[in-house]
C-alpha cells in the first residue's frame, strides 16, 4: 500500500538567514531565503504566503509543520516559535523540530571517515558546537551539543577536522594561530536552512525508523526554542540576585 503524499512546511529562523521551505506531495521542495536579522518578524509570514501560493496551497493544506529549534538568535527563534504556535492553534497537525547544528551538518556532503565540527557563535567569547562522524547515511552526531569557551573548544579539535558554522568568522584566525590543521568549509555551510528539515522528515517516513536529530514536538512543553544558555536579561538578574 502506497503512503499518502504529505504537504510539508518548514521554518528556520535561528540565524541571520531566514529560511522557509514547502513541499507539496510528491513534488520537489521549494525554499526561499532572505538575509537580515532584524526583519524576520516582518518577512516570515509574507515569505510563507508567497511559497504556499506558488505551490497552490494554503496553511490548511499543510499536513506536517517542521521547525529549527536553535541554538541561535533569541529573537529569531521566538519569532519562529510564535508563528508555529499560531499555526498549530488553527491547524492541529503534527510538528517536528531539529537542532540548528544538525541542520547545518545535514546539508554538508559526508566523506567516508571524515570528522565534522559544526560551531555557531554564541557571543560573549563562547560558541555552540557539536561533532559528527561520516557514515553510510550521512553525518551521525558524536556526543551532545555543547556551549563552550574558545579555549575549551579549540583544545578538543583533532587534526584534519572539517569545521562549518558562523563561528568561523570570529575564530578561524585564532584557531590557525594555534597551529591546528583543519579545513574551514565555505560560507554556504555557515547557517542552517529549512530544506534539511523536509529531507530529514522524508527519510524518517520512508525508512519507518527514527531520524537522528528530528524529534516530534508533542505539546506546549516541547514547542520551545533550545537556547542552551540564558539570555542577557536573565544573566543580569542572576548576577544581581547573587550579589544582593
Amino acid at each position: 500500500m502506497k503512503r499518502k503524499s504529505l504537504n510539508l512546511l518548514a521554518l528556520e529562523t535561528s540565524s541571520s538567514i531566514l529560511s522557509v521551505a514547502v513541499k507539496k506531495g510528491r513534488r520537489k521542495p521549494v525554499e526561499k531565503r532572505l538575509k537580515g536579522f532584524f526583519r524576520h518578524a516582518e518577512n516570515l509570514l509574507p515569505m510563507m504566503d508567497r511559497l504556499l501560493k506558488r505551490e497552490k496551497l494554503t496553511c490548511s493544506d499543510i499536513d506536517v509543520f517542521l521547525i529549527g529549534r536553535g541554538p541561535g538568535s533569541f529573537t529569531g527563534l521566538r519569532i519562529g516559535f510564535a508563528t508555529l504556535k499560531a499555526l498549530r492553534m488553527l491547524q492541529k497537525k503534527p510538528c517536528y523540530g531539529a537542532l540548528s547544528l544538525d541542520l547545518i551538518a545535514a546539508g554538508i556532503p559526508a566523506r567516508p571517515g571524515a570528522l565534522l565540527c559544526v560551531t555557531l557563535d554564541a557571543r560573549k567569547e563562547k560558541l555552540f558546537s557539536r561533532f559528527y562522524q561520516a557514515g553510510k547515511n550521512g553525518w551521525a552526531p558524536r556526543g551532545e551539543a555543547a556551549l563552550e569557551t574558545f579555549d575549551t573548544w579549540a583544545s578538543s579539535l583533532p587534526e584534519g577536522v572539517l569545521i562549518a558554522g558562523d563561528a568561523l568568522h570570529r575564530y578561524a584566525e585564532p584557531l590557525r594561530g594555534r597551529g591546528l590543521k583543519f579545513r574551514a568549509l565555505s560560507a554556504r555551510y555557515q547557517t542552517p536552512s529549512a530544506l534539511p528539515l523536509i529531507e530529514g522528515f522524508e527519510k524518517k517516513r520512508s525508512a519507518a525508523a527514527s531520524c537522528p536529530g528530528l524529534q516530534r514536538l508533542r505539546g506546549p512543553e516541547d514547542e520551545i526554542p533550545l537556547y542552551f544558555r540564558l539570555s542577557e536579561a536573565e544573566e543580569r538578574r542572576r548576577h544581581a540576585s547573587f550579589h544582593a
